[in-house]
C-alpha cells in the first residue's frame, strides 16, 4: 500500500467523525457504509476490494466499476480523505486491463494478458465512471482510459440483428443485451462532451445503439427485455431496473444534445413505466442492490432535468430503505454495501450547492 493511500486509510479511521456535524444527513451515512467498506472489503496487497465476507479474492471488474463510482462521488465531497484512495485504486485497477491484445480493455478478473473473457458491459462501466472521475478533478488519465475503453466497446458492435453491441467478446451466450447497449450509448455522449473532433460521430453511434435497443428489447410498457438471441432472434425475457435505467439515461443524454423533445419524452415514458419495479407496500426497488441502485441514479438524472416531485420522492425512499435495511444487517457482499454508498453520495448532493452545481456542469452536453 502507498505512501498516500496508507495516509488516507488512517483519515478515514481516525477523521471522519470530526466531520459529521457539519454534513446532512445522507453524507454522514454515506461515509458510515464507505468506512465499512474500506475496514471489512479493502484488500491492502492488491489495492482492490473482495468479493465478499467470506469469498477473500478480488471481485469481478464490473463490481469494482461500482466502487470506482462511490469512491467518485465520495471524492468530490471529500476529496483530501477520497481522492488519494480514488487515484490508486485507478491504478490498480490496471491489474484487470489487457494491453497485450490488438483492441485493448478490461477482463472480467485479473490477467497476464492475451485474454479472451472480455465482457462489453464491464468495459461500459468503467468507462462511465471514468468519465465522471475526469469530470470531478479532471485528471487526464481518466479521460484517456475512458477513451481507450470505448474503442473496444464499440469494437463490439456488428451488423447481425441489423445491429447491437454483443455481451462478450467470444460471444459467449450468443446474445446482444440490454445491458451491453443502454450503458455504451451513455458513455459514447458522455465522452463526446470532452472530444470535440470526434463528437458527431459518438453521437451518431449512440443514436444507432439507442435505436437498435428500442427496436429489439422495448416492451409495450417502455422497459426493456434482458437479450436477445442473435442465431433465432428469440428474446430472452426479464426486466431488470438497470438495463431500462440505462436506456433512461441515454435518451435523457439525446434530449440535452439534440434538442429532440420526442427523447425526452421517451425517457420521460420509462421514468413513469419504472413504478412496476417498485414494491406494493414498500415503495422500494425489488431488484438486487446491484441492479436497483441504477435505477436511483436515473431517477436522479431524470429529476435535474424535468423537476418532477415523484422521481425525487421515489429516489428517497429507495435510498432511506437502502440504508435503513444495512443499518440492521450490512450485506455481506461487497457491491451491494457499494450501491448502498454510491447512492447515498449522490443523494447528498442534491441538498448541497456544490453538489447541485457539479451536476448542472456534467449534464449539459455539448450541441
Amino acid at each position: 500500500m502507498t505512501k498516500a493511500m496508507s495516509a488516507a486509510v488512517l483519515v478515514l479511521c481516525f477523521g471522519g467523525s470530526t466531520r459529521a456535524a457539519d454534513q446532512n444527513p445522507y453524507a454522514q451515512h454515506a461515509r458510515e457504509v464507505t468506512e465499512h467498506i474500506q475496514k471489512e472489503f479493502f484488500d491492502a496487497k492488491s489495492g482492490v476490494y473482495f468479493k465478499s465476507m467470506t469469498v477473500r479474492k478480488p471481485d469481478y471488474v464490473w463490481l469494482q466499476s461500482v466502487m470506482f463510482s462511490n469512491l467518485v462521488a465520495a471524492a468530490r465531497s471529500d476529496p483530501a480523505t477520497y481522492g488519494p484512495l480514488l487515484k490508486e485504486y485507478f491504478t490498480r485497477l490496471d491489474a484487470y486491463w489487457d494491453a497485450k491484445v490488438k483492441i485493448p480493455g478490461y477482463e472480467a478478473a485479473p490477467t497476464r494478458g492475451n485474454g479472451n473473457d472480455k465482457y462489453y458491459d464491464d468495459n461500459e462501466w468503467l468507462a462511465i465512471t471514468f468519465l465522471e472521475a475526469y469530470e470531478t478533478d479532471r485528471d487526464p488519465r481518466y479521460l484517456t482510459r475512458a477513451d481507450e475503453t470505448l474503442k473496444f466497446v464499440l469494437s463490439g458492435w456488428d451488423e447481425k440483428l441489423g445491429g447491437g453491441i454483443w455481451w462478450h467478446e467470444e460471444h459467449k451466450d450468443g446474445t446482444k443485451n440490454a445491458c451491453a447497449n443502454g450503458p455504451a450509448a451513455v458513455g459514447c455522449l458522455q465522452l463526446a462532451r470532452f472530444r470535440e473532433g470526434d463528437a458527431g460521430a459518438l453521437v451518431d453511434q449512440a443514436q444507432k445503439i439507442v435505436a437498435w435497443t428500442v427496436d429489439a428489447l422495448q416492451t409495450d410498457d417502455g422497459l426493456f427485455e434482458d437479450r436477445k438471441v442473435v442465431a433465432t432472434g428469440e428474446v430472452k425475457r426479464g426486466k431488470l431496473t438497470y438495463n431500462s435505467a440505462l436506456m433512461l439515461r441515454a435518451l435523457l443524454g439525446l434530449y440535452r444534445t439534440t434538442g429532440k423533445k420526442e427523447y425526452l419524452e421517451q425517457a420521460q415514458r420509462i421514468g413513469k413505466a419504472a413504478d412496476w419495479f417498485l414494491d406494493a407496500k414498500t415503495g422500494v426497488y425489488r431488484d438486487a442492490l446491484r441492479f436497483s441502485h441504477f435505477m436511483v441514479e436515473a431517477d436522479l438524472e431524470l429529476y435535474r432535468t424535468t423537476k418532477d416531485d415523484y422521481l425525487l420522492k421515489r429516489a428517497k425512499t429507495n435510498v432511506e430503505a437502502f440504508y435503513e435495511r444495512w443499518k440492521a444487517k450490512p450485506p455481506a457482499d461487497m457491491i451491494s454495501n457499494a450501491a448502498i454508498a454510491r447512492v447515498l453520495w449522490l443523494m447528498a448532493e442534491t441538498e448541497t450547492d456544490a453538489g447541485r452545481a457539479f451536476w448542472q456542469r456534467a449534464d449539459k452536453a455539448r450541441k
